[in-house]
């Protein structure tokens, strides 16, 4: 009889682990810092930032308390699918390649490529790329971009960058003639580099959310909470706090959402 109490409580206790998830009184967020409005850390090494705002608020409204783990872009993938942490920012775009093997929730911001360069560069178009070296954040849509479409612009070479901010100083220093990638971030960040200015904007219809394991039990929760602050207009506040502005009239930042699924 004991040995059976035993192993009942023994499967008990199994399942209310597995069942913890659902109830957690915290969630790991993993947010690569070095790209602001998004995500970056103050000199006391706290993190600020648009979507730092989001993950807080939805980690109140479900109860929970956000911990932020400091990862590098491409590291966020691995420590989501391998459940290391629960949910991953850093201006991650929902692609239909990623939906694979990633969990995602609804979009809360539509953004576009772009290409960024110093404020005298000759690059007017994506056809002016045609013999240039063009930075790309390693594991970005800027580089999935670049990967597909470097050969038929007759781009001469695509360099890979770790940090935004690395790339951003080669492209000022005029050791590479341009950068590929978000444009909001680069936006933000050109304010402190006035030698930089947007070249080409690139309609890719990317489109921001919270990244996790496939199948993770808070997703729908999460989901719900970005619902809820859409409704309520607190994503618009979000919004206006990092950008200056209200969000468009019928973008992801103020439209609620499905979870969206692979094709």
């Amino acid at each position: 009889m004991l040995h059976r109490l035993g192993l009942i409580g023994v499967i008990i206790a199994a399942g209310v682990a597995f069942a913890a998830p659902a109830f957690a009184d915290k969630i790991v967020v993993g947010a690569y810092p070095a790209n602001p409005p998004w995500e970056y850390k103050t000199e006391s090494g706290s993190f600020e930032g648009f979507e730092i705002d989001v993950a807080n608020d939805v980690a109140k409204r479900i109860g929970a308390e956000a911990e932020f783990q400091d990862l590098g872009f491409q590291a966020l993938f691995a420590a989501t699918a391998s459940g290391r942490i629960d949910f991953a920012v850093s201006s991650i775009s929902i692609t239909n390649e990623r939906l694979q093997n990633q969990g995602f929730t609804q979009a809360y911001y539509d953004s576009d490529g772009t290409i960024v360069g110093k404020s005298d560069s000759t690059i007017k178009s994506l056809d002016d790329l045609k013999g240039k070296t063009i930075g790309v954040i390693a594991g970005s849509t800027g580089e999935a971009y670049m990967k597909e479409n470097a050969g038929k612009l007759g781009v001469a070479e695509t360099k890979s960058y770790n940090a935004q901010q690395d790339l951003l100083l080669d492209v000022q220093n005029g050791r590479i003639d341009g950068g590929a990638g978000e444009l909001a971030g680069f936006l933000f960040a050109i304010k402190q580099m006035p030698a930089l200015k947007i070249l080409v904007r690139i309609p890719t219809g990317e489109r921001f959310a919270m990244m996790t394991k496939k199948g993770h039990p808070l997703l729908e929760k999460v989901n719900d909470a970005i619902t809820a602050m859409k409704k309520d207009g607190t994503m618009a506040s979000i919004h206006k706090k990092w950008f200056g502005v209200d969000p468009e009239a019928g973008t992801s930042t103020v439209t609620p959402g499905p979870i969206p699924q692979a094709q």
